[in-house]
């Protein structure tokens, strides 16, 4: 099997996703400290303990990252925000016009209606996007290789 490069025909490629794991670096360590002090007050002791965890990710790593599955805790949660927020609003305004106490106005029902047809469409877009977009995007991704000597990104076929 050989693998070229479309750009420069150079057979130094790298697999994408093995480009992008090595651009990736995690920091995980621990550090101790004691001493004796000695001071104004007479000696004492300090005893301290700390811990640093994180990561960072090359300029190439960055380029190179996989798709990723869009998320539904957030769009539930900016849902319920904004649900919350414009329905306040709507609630707010619809008393002080009419001089209302109800809650149940025909202009909360309508809002009501009309958020949860566009939380149930929200909800099928993405769940469209996860089962189908996403897995096309990260075959995609999996099956591109990058050139170590260009720099191109290019799908190539595995079979011989």
């Amino acid at each position: 099997m050989d693998l070229r490069c479309p750009n420069c025909n150079s057979n130094d490629l790298k697999k994408v996703s093995l480009a992008y794991q090595e651009g990736q670096y995690r920091v995980d360590t621990q550090t101790r400290l004691s001493g004796v002090l000695v001071g104004g007050g007479g000696p004492d002791i300090a005893v301290g303990r700390a811990t640093t965890r994180g990561s960072q990710q090359s300029a190439l790593s960055k380029k190179l990252s996989p798709p990723v599955k869009w998320s539904y805790l957030k769009v539930i949660s900016w849902s319920a925000l904004v649900f919350l927020c414009i329905g306040w609003l709507v609630f707010y305004v619809n008393t002080v016009t009419t001089n209302s106490s109800s809650v149940l106005s025909p202009p909360m029902t309508l809002f009501g209606q009309v958020s949860a047809g566009i939380f149930v469409l929200l909800l099928f877009f993405i769940w469209r996007h996860n089962h189908s977009t996403y897995r096309q995007k990260y075959a995609q991704w999996n099956g591109s290789f990058i050139c170590e000597r260009c720099g191109a990104v290019s799908r190539q076929s595995l079979e011989p």
